[in-house]
Parts: C-alpha cells; structure tokens; sequence
C-alpha cells in the first residue's frame, strides 16, 4: 500500500474511532477536510446504517449535522467502482455537506442485485428502488421532507438517479448528476423536477454528447434542467473538479429549494 493510500485509509479510521496499530496519522485533525478553498469546520458525524430495499438490506454511510441542520438531504450514488472505493471518494465531500446542515447518505446500492450484463433490466429496476428507499429513509430524519431530498449521482451512479427521479411515483424533486447518461421514457410534465448536469469538457467513458442528448431528453420530457461544464479532460476528476462539482451542488439546491 502506498503511502497516499495508507493516510486514506488511517484518516477513516481515525474518524471512525482507531487506527492500525503503530500507523502514523500526522492529518487527524484534517479528516473531513477534503481541500477545496472554502471548506468548513467539520461539525458532522458519520455512522454505518442499513436499509430495506425490497427485503434485501443495503449498507449506507449516513452523515448527520452536529450543528443546525438546514432541512434538506442528500443520496449520494456512488459509480461503477462500487460502494468500498467509492465510500473513500466521496466521504469527505460528505462530510462537508453535512457541516453545513445537509442530511447526507451514500448507499451501497449494489446490494439490491449486483452487476450483470444479462439481467441489466433486473439490476437497474433494483437500484433505482434502492435509491428511492435510500431518500425515503433520509425522508424519515428528524426535520426532513420527501421534496427537499435530493438525488446525487457520478457516472453510473447518474444514470440511477435519473431513472430513479423520473420514475412513476417518485417523490423527488431535484437531481444532481455528473458525467452522467442515460435515457427518460417517462412524461415529467407537472412533476416540477429540476435537474443540474455536470459534465468534463472531455470524457472518455462517458462521451459528453451522451450527457447533452440526457438533457436534452429531460428537457423534451418537462423538466426543468441546468447544464455547466466543468474545466476538466477525464472521466475521473482531480480534487478541484470535485470541489467544483460540489459547490455547483450546494448553489444549485439552495437556489432550487429557498432559504432553510
């Protein structure tokens, strides 16, 4: 394990309550500091929970506010690389939410049935619901409300927020989803979903027509979508894309859903 690596992974102990014995962890104090210039104390906790999604039990990280919450939530879907990579990914960022007052939570949505190019309709019908359980268990948080839990996705993680916000009956109002595809079938007219896209100025994996033809669709079904680009060439974003993406994140839901 590299030295990077290992100060990951002692930072996530160190939050969680140990580290390996004889590990150095010079940066504890940092933990819940992922870099970005205007990043705040961390006034969060982090604990691991599970859920029931159409009886199977999901694992999720869930970020709770220390200080005054602001009344809205967050589900965070992780992308291909799956919940344990992703967890590290995006744990600070989580952390910063939640110091700012958002309920947040990162579900290990492969739980609900694993990755399989011959039953791709099976597992994508089982992550949306795993997604939309996920909101309605941050729904159930003290002082939230289903239309101000907001879905996030990163790549994969994009394409099952998008089927999950369009999906018959969905509760959800906004969506965040970077370097994201997919396709609506669904009519969005009187839903009043609003969507902000984020996408790199170049994108391997996900080739950004992908995303603008996404919008595109959206906007034909009736949503109400925003699209910026990101001063970025890849697929897998440097630390300051990531602060990018997730202060556009917090401007776009503030201004989505009004004061606290």
């Amino acid at each position: 394990m590299t030295g990077r690596a290992l100060g990951v992974v002692v930072a996530l102990l160190a939050l969680a309550g140990g580290a390996p014995a004889g590990a150095q962890a010079p940066e504890v104090p940092q933990v819940g500091i992922p870099g970005c210039h205007d990043d705040v104390a961390v006034r969060a906790s982090r604990e691991s929970i599970t859920f029931d999604s159409r009886g199977r039990a999901i694992r999720a990280h869930l970020y709770t506010p220390r200080g005054e919450a602001n009344g809205r939530g967050i589900v965070l879907l992780h992308g291909g690389t799956g919940f344990e990579m992703n967890a590290i990914l995006f744990d600070a960022h989580a952390i910063q939410l939640a110091s700012r007052g958002y309920w947040v939570i990162l579900p290990a949505y492969f739980d609900a049935a694993e990755p399989d190019a011959r039953r791709r309709t099976v597992a994508a019908r089982a992550w949306r619901q795993a997604a939309l359980d996920a909101a309605e268990a941050l729904s159930a948080e003290p002082g939230m409300a289903r239309g101000r839990v907001a879905l996030w996705g990163y790549s994969r993680g994009a394409a099952v927020g998008v089927d999950a916000a369009t999906s018959p009956g969905s509760g959800v109002r906004s969506a965040v989803l970077v370097a994201g595809g997919g396709s609506v079938d669904e009519d969005l007219a009187g839903r009043d979903l609003s969507v902000l896209m984020l996408h790199a100025r170049r994108d391997e994996a996900v080739p950004v027509r992908s995303t603008l033809r996404l919008a595109g669709e959206l906007r034909e079904a009736g949503a109400a979508v925003e699209v910026r680009e990101l001063a970025f060439d890849n697929h897998r974003y440097d630390l300051p894309t990531w602060c990018a993406a997730f202060s556009a994140t917090r401007t776009f839901l503030e201004a989505r859903d009004g004061p606290a």
